[in-house]
Parts: C-alpha cells; sequence; structure tokens
C-alpha cells in the first residue's frame, strides 16, 4: 500500500493538464527555460564537463531509450543524457532558485525535461505542463521541511519532483506513477556533505544525480517493478530518515484540490553566477564603487558585510570559504565574491579561472572583511534576500549600502527582455546571431511547437 502523501503527489501529476496553467506561470516557465539554456551553453566546455562528456561517448546507443545530450548528436542512454544535462544547467551556480525551509534550485529539473520531451516527440504545451508541474512539487517540499538542517541535500526534493514529471512525460498510469515515485523517494538519500567545506565538482553533479536515478526509476516502473510500501509514511521512509518528523503538511495537502501551478513564479533568476544568498552583495558593491570612485586594496582600511543566519551557515562560516582553491568553493564564498566585485565591479565567469580565484588582490582584501549575523537582515529572510556592505578608505571616507532584493527577485523580477540579454551574453561566443534570434523565437513561443524536439535540435553546435 501507499501512504497518503504518495496518492496526493500521484494524484496531482496525473490530473494536471496545461488548461490549469495561468498565464503568468507560463511566461515565467519560458523565461526558466531560456535561462536555462543560455547557462547550459558555456558549461559544456567546462572541464568537468568534457570528462564527463568523453566518459559517456564511450556508452553511445541507438535503441528507443538512447537520446542525444544538448548541444550534441551522439545518442546515449537516456538516463546519461538526463545526468549530462542537469549537469550542464547547474554547473556554473547560474540558474535560478527557490528560498524556504529549504532551498532548491528547480531549474535542475529542465535539462532532464526537455530531453524526454523531445525524445517523446510531445509539444510545447505538453512539456510546460511537465515544467510547471516539476517546480509546483519541487517547490511545495521545500516549504514541507528542511532536509539540509538534518544534514540531507536539497537534491532529495529534485529526486522527488523529476520522477513525477518525467512519469507525466512517459505516461506512466496511476500504479506505475506511484511506483516509480517510491524506488525514487526511497533508493537515493543524497547528503549535505555535498556542500560544505572545500566544495568539489560533485556541487553540480549531486543534482545531475538525482535527476538519473528519477529517470531510471521511471523506466523501472514502466517496465514492472515495484516500489516500497509507504515511502513517506513508513517507519523507515522519508519523513523520519530524512527530516525527523519536522514537516508542515500543509503545502502537498493543499494539492489535493487541484491548485493552479504558481510555485516558478516565486523562483528567483540569478543576474550573477554566484550563490544565490550573495547576489545582493555584489549589487552593493557596484553602489559603493560608485560613491567612492577609484580605490586600490591598499586604500581600504577595512571592509564589514551584514548578513543573514542561512547564508553565513552556507558561504561564510566555512575556513575554506576564506581560502577558495576551486570555482564550486569560490561562487560559494561570500568574503571572496564581495572582495572580487569590489575590485572588479562585477563577478562573471573568467573570474573563477584559477589564477583569478587565487588573486593576490583579492586574497588581500578578503583579509579586509569582516562578516556578521545582522539580527534586523536576518529577520527579513527568506522573503527577502539583504546584504549590507560598508567600506571604509584609509582618507576617511567611506560608504555603505544595503540590498534587499536583486534583480530577478519576484519583488524586482527580470523580463523576457532581460533574460534574452543575458542569454545572448552567455551564448554569443558559440552561436550565430540568426541562430540565437531562432532559439530565443521558439522558447517565445514555445506552447505553439508541436514537437519540442524542434528546439532541442536547434540547440546543436
Amino acid at each position: 500500500m501507499k501512504d497518503d502523501i504518495t496518492k496526493i503527489l500521484v494524484k496531482y501529476a496525473i490530473e494536471l493538464e496545461y488548461d490549469d496553467i495561468p498565464d503568468k506561470t507560463i511566461n515565467e516557465i519560458k523565461l526558466r527555460i531560456l535561462d536555462s539554456i543560455g547557462v547550459a551553453v558555456p558549461s559544456y566546455f567546462a572541464d568537468p564537463i568534457v570528462k564527463v562528456r568523453r566518459l559517456v561517448e564511450k556508452f553511445s546507443c541507438s535503441n528507443a531509450l538512447c537520446y542525444p545530450y544538448m548541444f550534441s548528436t551522439t545518442s546515449i542512454p537516456i538516463e546519461w543524457t538526463c545526468f549530462l544535462n542537469t549537469g550542464m544547467v547547474r554547473y556554473l551556480d547560474f540558474n535560478d532558485t527557490y528560498l524556504s525551509k529549504e532551498p532548491l534550485h528547480p531549474s535542475d529539473m529542465i535539462g532532464t525535461l526537455l530531453a524526454i520531451a523531445s525524445m517523446k516527440h510531445v509539444d510545447g504545451k505538453t512539456f510546460i505542463t511537465s515544467i510547471a508541474l516539476a517546480y509546483e512539487i519541487g517547490c511545495r517540499l521545500c516549504d514541507f521541511g528542511s532536509l539540509r538542517i538534518h544534514g540531507w541535500d536539497h537534491v532529495n526534493y529534485i529526486t522527488i519532483a523529476t520522477s513525477l514529471s518525467v512519469g507525466k512525460l512517459l505516461h506512466l498510469d496511476e500504479k506505475k506513477l506511484s511506483e516509480a515515485l517510491s524506488i525514487a523517494a526511497c533508493a537515493h538519500a543524497a547528503m549535505r556533505q555535498s556542500r560544505v567545506g572545500e566544495l568539489s565538482n560533485w556541487k553540480a553533479f549531486a543534482t545531475a544525480d538525482a535527476v538519473k536515478h528519477a529517470v531510471y526509476s521511471c523506466i523501472l516502473a514502466e517496465s514492472g517493478i515495484t516500489g516500497p510500501d509507504k515511502p513517506f509514511r513508513g517507519e523507515m521512509a522519508f519523513i523520519k530518515q530524512l527530516l525527523n518528523n519536522e514537516i508542515d503538511e500543509k503545502p502537498i495537502k493543499d494539492l489535493e484540490n487541484i491548485p493552479k501551478p504558481y510555485k516558478v513564479c516565486e523562483t528567483i533568476i540569478k543576474h550573477y553566477p554566484v550563490e544565490i544568498h550573495s547576489q545582493t552583495a555584489v549589487e552593493a558593491c557596484q553602489v559603493i564603487r560608485s560613491k567612492l570612485g577609484n580605490f586600490t586594496v591598499d586604500d581600504v582600511d577595512f571592509i564589514e558585510v551584514g548578513t543573514f543566519r542561512v547564508g553565513y551557515e552556507i558561504i561564510v562560516k566555512d575556513p575554506e570559504k576564506w581560502d577558495p582553491k576551486t570555482k564550486e568553493t569560490a561562487d560559494h564564498s561570500l568574503p571572496w565574491i564581495v572582495a572580487t566585485s569590489l575590485i572588479y565591479g562585477e563577478v562573471w565567469l573568467e573570474h573563477y579561472e584559477f589564477e583569478k580565484i587565487r588573486d593576490p588582490q583579492i586574497l588581500s582584501l578578503m583579509k579586509k572583511i569582516k562578516i556578521y549575523v545582522d539580527p534586523d537582515i536576518d529577520r527579513t529572510y527568506p522573503e527577502a534576500i539583504p546584504n549590507k556592505v560598508r567600506v571604509r578608505l584609509k582618507d576617511g571616507r567611506e560608504a555603505e549600502c544595503r540590498i534587499d532584493y536583486p534583480l530577478g527577485h519576484p519583488k524586482n523580477p527580470m523580463s523576457f527582455e532581460d533574460v534574452k540579454y543575458k542569454f545572448i551574453k552567455l551564448s554569443k561566443q558559440y552561436y550565430s546571431r540568426d541562430r540565437i534570434n531562432e532559439i530565443v523565437n521558439i522558447v517565445k513561443n514555445i506552447e505553439d511547437i508541436k514537437d519540442v524536439s524542434t528546439l532541442y535540435k536547434a540547440l546543436t553546435f
């Protein structure tokens, strides 16, 4: 027997239809499709992604469960396609974020859903519906309970949401979708250790592994394999083992009424390739630079940064965040991000080259930074994600700036033109202007296309 949580999630997944989706939600989904493709483009050429591409191409195949990974024409087993697609979307740490009891990067699922939808030749409306479902389930699970405080990783929610959305694209019936969800929820528990200390390549690939498991679970269930009993409520199941029974059931129970999906509208699109809790710090540093004019590292007396507790725990407290040696650690280091922003005026992809991560100027400026949890700021999280930066120069001049809502936040949203600009900036080195326009136009009118593989093929380098 399956438990009530399983029944609610499966019922919502099966019954949700395109006509249930509000126009605002559809428009926000289009932004995230374009954004996810954009951040994946340069990732294709990143060293960890290249290593995985070389690995998976050894498994090239041509049967019904094989499909090319993004930007390529080489078909590989679909679960590896989804692994690689998600790894590319996630690698730069530049895709969207949802903040609640548990933070999540829900667009981690888009590369997988794009591959499955293209392989099955579904239309644009079906593809949009699968994304709306993924966001609604994934974000509501973040409202349901915190994995992080119990030592488990947020990608466990990605596994659950992806299994439901992939199962819907595969047209699994209620029984098989229940089995897929049960296998996905019980057989793959990822630990939070992926995101503490010196961060590794697995920071991106943890979510890739989560979607791979979700796809694998759906394929097994489609073949008739059954999953564990009571995957959420059972004696040794998800809620007890990963959440210590500390849950708010309302966000999931509310799905029984098949509400119109809207959670995608509450997620944040990133303007800079840095951890979400530091976005406002970059913007605050830009304001300070405009106020103080040109100054050097030697001119700085001290820098103070007031932040909130969650941000402090994730991107400040570990000693490694004060001496980053990897790209993965640098983009999760608030002191490094503040120092880089003050020196260069922003953080962009080129700043993650090893020589710039270890730039003596940046490391020297970091030694002048003090970061503390500001109670006034802490009270505003997660509705806001403020950082307050204060810089004092040795000549006595100083400037301070606090920003609560970065560009891309629901209270300071990006337009389609904003996301298009980001897409162009990320992809213009790899695509012609005509190809960029073709991709943008397909996404802008994605609900009208008859076969999502049209978009997938347009991405091929």
